[in-house]
């Protein structure tokens, strides 16, 4: 099981519309549901109204001043042993919850981790996926907890993840 830490702002730092967070947390139901999501952790920058939101969805939040801290706060938070940090915004696509779960039941898989990209919206990354965007990935939380970083895009470069999920996220904005 995973814990999931979605991060309420955006690409260049800046929160994201409330509508936009909810369609992503209303995106994680099924993979609850399916029972590979265990808790839910919101992250993002004070004064975001992410305690409704968050009250509304049954899940942990934390608000920070500063956006560098935005993303230790979030993980500091989560209970299990492996996180799923998504970017909001973004949904993951039909095959995730059979995808994830079988990358979690390897073992070591919290150490090897796994990253998923954003779903192709132009004819470049369709003919070179690797061109597309990361917006999920998922570690241990220790593994990110020592990398210290204070971006998605530095925690994903220092995580290292060693397998791309085939399952793809949508825009959800």
């Amino acid at each position: 099981m995973l814990s999931a830490l979605v991060l309420a702002t955006d690409s260049k730092d800046a929160p994201v519309a409330a509508d936009v967070l909810v369609r992503t947390l209303a995106a994680l139901v099924p993979a609850a549901i399916e029972g590979l999501i265990r808790d839910l952790t919101i992250s993002g920058l004070a004064g975001c109204d992410l305690a409704s939101i968050a009250d509304h969805a049954g899940c942990e939040f934390s608000e920070s001043v500063e956006a560098g801290d935005v993303l230790g706060n979030g993980l500091k938070l989560v209970r299990g042993p492996n996180v799923f940090v998504l970017r909001a915004g973004h949904a993951p696509e039909a095959g995730f919850i059979e995808e994830m779960s079988d990358v979690l039941n390897r073992s070591g898989a919290g150490e090897r981790g796994a990253l998923m990209r954003q779903k192709p919206e132009t004819f470049l990354p369709t003919l070179v996926p690797a061109l597309s965007p990361v917006i999920g990935v998922m570690s241990s939380r220790e593994k990110m907890l020592r990398a210290q970083a204070v971006s998605f895009s530095r925690l994903v470069s220092s995580v290292k993840p060693q397998i791309t999920l085939r399952a793809r996220g949508r825009r959800v904005d």
